[in-house]
């Protein structure tokens, strides 16, 4: 659907175009959407950064969430990107909310959260490929952790692929590689004088 006809079923209005990205841990979702975000500024647009609220819960609560806490993650990432679309005509979410799905998948063998709606929310997905070394963060399991769960969401992506409106392109190399693919690949809508 294009920028001006997409409307939020749930109260029929129109809504920010959200690009969104899928990742294991260390696979560079932010710095991505920080690059992103500052291009599409850059470029003339109202463009928000979308950040991950599993890290601000986890800060906040002083530890890592367990299956019970999966429910207030999803809604929290949620609540966020709803209202970043109230302020900015473009959002990049980092990560996409389905992510939420794929840790409760992998660390709590629940597939709970993975509803398609949570992927149709997005005008662009891409995926962030784990081409460069891991990085160690107070959140991060480890660099076999990242493999695993970036084959987790790359065998979903590939076998539910004809479910999708759109595709969802694998983001590989340096940074700027991927900030340049990815800009080529959005279909934004053009800056009326």
């Amino acid at each position: 659907m294009s920028f001006q006809q997409k409307v939020d079923p749930s109260n029929h209005s129109d809504v920010t175009y959200r690009i969104a990205l899928l990742g294991a841990e260390s696979s560079g979702k932010t710095t991505l959407a920080v690059e992103l975000t500052a291009a599409l500024c850059e470029m003339g647009y109202n463009a928000g950064l979308v950040p991950e609220f599993l890290r601000s819960w986890c800060e906040q609560n002083s530890r890592l969430p367990n299956f019970e806490d999966q429910e207030v993650i999803l809604e929290g990432q949620l609540a966020l990107e709803d209202a970043a679309a109230t302020r900015f005509d473009i959002v990049v979410c980092d990560p996409a909310a389905i992510t939420t799905g794929f840790y409760s998948l992998e660390y709590f063998g629940s597939d709970l959260h993975m509803e398609w709606d949570l992927l149709e929310r997005y005008d662009q997905l891409f995926l962030c490929d784990i081409d460069f070394p891991w990085q160690a963060d107070p959140l991060r399991e480890g660099p076999m952790a990242r493999a695993q769960m970036h084959t987790t969401i790359k065998l979903y992506v590939q076998e539910n692929e004809a479910h999708f409106t759109g595709n969802i392109p694998l983001l590989t190399g340096s940074t700027r590689e991927r900030l340049i693919f990815a800009l080529a690949h959005l279909d934004l809508p053009e800056i009326l004088p």
